[in-house]
């Protein structure tokens, strides 16, 4: 695999005691280099994405064989699912989002460094730490050491994230406790990278949009993280400590905990999918062959968004009692659905009379298009009060959730991993593989999370109108929605089998790849859609005006009604 190796605020680091760059596992080690630290931060995220969805196919296996439980106990059901919640949103989105943070964002702002390199390559190892002690009670639990894992879900409620006496209580605490505390000091060094260290020449309505919803993000990030490393301490507190904040039976209140744990939970949301939009958003304007249609106002939509995010936390709340307030919460959910939808006008607009090149970047970039679609519509549900306490304990919950969280947030991020890998390893993956997991992954997810949802409103085949429950291990109570599980685990599988595609392509691409500087050059007439992390500087950002001002003599697209390539691949 090659690496670019880059100097700057932490040069001095890369090199050991007698002037030689450092080697073997120190030069991994010791790096402050932002390439070398995306890099680490990418295979993290890989890794922690197998362990997460080897533990879904296992549940979802168990799920669909009987109505109760077959391979594993009602505790362990709770358990895997719990970790696989927190391994996707904490350990799998959030490192992968890191790895373009560090290693495109000095490329795309013209500078050598991060802001702060030493607290980069600590956000790094945070992973490591929180990931290992997230994991270990499995480990001690085949050698009968200690009890299982963390079994709260990954929202953690009380009384059983207080009460449950297991090491594996306090170890998913303090793992993400580790990650959470790392990434707060990553945040901080992306905003100030891009308030700060940018190009003098750049000014904010220059920056291309991955690097305006990177900043938006991460604003979010350092507001929402510290508040669940309050809501977990305190219940460490109380579980080591015996200290009383959200156990009734010692004086507390089991609500306080939900009113801080979705200041962090809904603002979070948005830091999990923001990246992932504008990776997209990169993506389909270059392979579109045009600038983004609505440059500025997409930006002010994402603003609203960032901006209104802070406020709907408690629309995760209205089956508590909120009574009239809840209705000022419904207001501000349905604001955001006004950013939202100006994106996917700027997405449709910029596609529309392009010459679209489908890459597998480009196809999971409309995927992410799509299923912000379908998101948005049934999330329209749990803004309103009505529908929501209609909804709210049923799995049409937890197929909105994914639909949100992977069709947008991961399936852009994906998006990343393919348009930049070449970028990061200077190695060209096979692009029929490539497409071979677009196509399975695009299909599983989106049947999966749909069968989720009919599942949860009572329209699965065979359910007679019965609503599978969230937060239950069995549905013995209603054996006829196992036809409805026996599909969506279908799903799932067929999802699974690109996914082995996906990391089998990669790891043969670090050594047997093409090499290659930019393998989307050739694909476009002429070098009119210029992007800084493939062109570097002087950069001018693709704007219509900008792009008909910078256009060969001859050979320019014709921006006006441009046919679709006719190749419509990576080759």
């Amino acid at each position: 695999m090659s690496l670019e190796r880059t100097t700057g605020h932490g040069g001095e680091h890369e090199q050991g005691h007698d002037g030689h760059g450092f080697t073997g596992w120190r030069y991994w080690l010791y790096t402050t280099d932002h390439k070398v630290i995306g890099i680490i931060y990418l295979w993290h995220a890989l890794f922690a994405l197998a362990l997460g969805g080897l533990a879904a196919l296992v549940f979802r296996l168990d799920l669909a064989v009987a109505p109760e439980p077959v391979y594993l106990s009602l505790l362990g059901y709770n358990s895997l699912i719990s970790v696989h919640g927190l391994t996707m949103i904490f350990f799998v989105i959030l490192p992968l989002q890191g790895a373009f943070f560090n290693y495109m964002l000095p490329l795309f702002l013209g500078v050598d460094e991060m802001a702060w390199p030493r607290m980069n390559a600590l956000g790094a190892w945070g992973i490591s730490a929180g990931l290992i002690i997230l994991y270990t009670p499995f480990v001690t639990n085949l050698l009968g050491l200690s009890g299982v894992p963390t079994a709260a879900g990954w929202f953690q409620y009380p009384p059983l994230n207080t009460m449950m006496n297991s090491f594996g209580q306090d170890a998913g605490i303090v793992g993400v406790g580790i990650l959470a505390i790392t990434s707060t000091g990553s945040a901080a060094n992306f905003f100030v990278t891009i308030l700060n260290e940018r190009d003098p020449k750049l000014g904010w309505f220059d920056l291309p949009p991955f690097v305006w919803f990177t900043m938006f993000a991460n604003i979010l990030a350092l507001y929402s993280i510290p508040w669940v490393l309050d809501a977990w301490g305190m219940v460490w507190l109380e579980r080591n400590l015996a200290m009383s904040f959200f156990n009734a039976r010692a004086g507390g209140d089991p609500l306080l905990y939900q009113w801080i744990f979705w200041t962090f939970g809904h603002p979070e949301v948005y830091v999990l999918v923001l990246p992932g939009m504008g990776i997209a958003a990169e993506v389909i304007s270059r392979f579109s062959e045009r600038p983004l249609y609505g440059y500025k106002p997409l930006i002010a939509s994402m603003a609203l968004i960032t901006v209104a995010s802070v406020g709907v936390w408690a629309h995760h709340m209205y089956a508590t009692g909120l009574a009239a307030s809840r209705y000022a919460f419904m207001v501000f959910s349905m604001a955001i659905f006004l950013g939202f939808g100006v994106y996917i006008y700027s997405m449709i607009a910029t596609m529309w009379k392009g010459r679209l090149h489908l890459t597998t970047p480009m196809l999971f970039s409309i995927s992410v298009v799509i299923g912000l679609l379908y998101s948005g519509m049934d999330g329209a549900f749990f803004g309103q009060p009505a529908t929501d306490i209609q909804f709210h304990s049923t799995y049409f919950v937890v197929g909105h959730f994914h639909f949100t969280i992977v069709t947008v947030g991961l399936f852009g991020l994906l998006a990343g991993v393919y348009y930049w890998f070449p970028r990061m390893t200077g190695r060209m993956y096979d692009t029929r593989l490539a497409k071979f997991h677009a196509f399975t992954t695009i299909v599983g997810m989106f049947g999966l999370f749909f069968m989720m949802g009919l599942l949860g409103d009572g329209s699965a085949p065979g359910s007679d109108g019965v609503m599978m429950m969230r937060r239950y291990a069995t549905y013995t109570y209603a054996p006829q929605l196992q036809l409805g599980h026996i599909l969506a685990t279908g799903f799932a599988l067929f999802a699974g089998v690109g996914q082995l595609a996906f990391f089998a392509n990669l790891l043969w691409s670090l050594r047997n790849g093409d090499e290659v500087d930019d393998p989307w050059d050739d694909l476009f007439s002429g070098h009119n859609m210029p992007s800084p992390e493939w062109d570097g500087f002087p950069y001018w950002p693709p704007t219509p005006s900008s792009v008909r001002r910078h256009e060969p003599e001859s050979g320019g697209v014709a921006h006006d009604g441009g046919t679709a390539d006719e190749t419509g691949g990576d080759d």
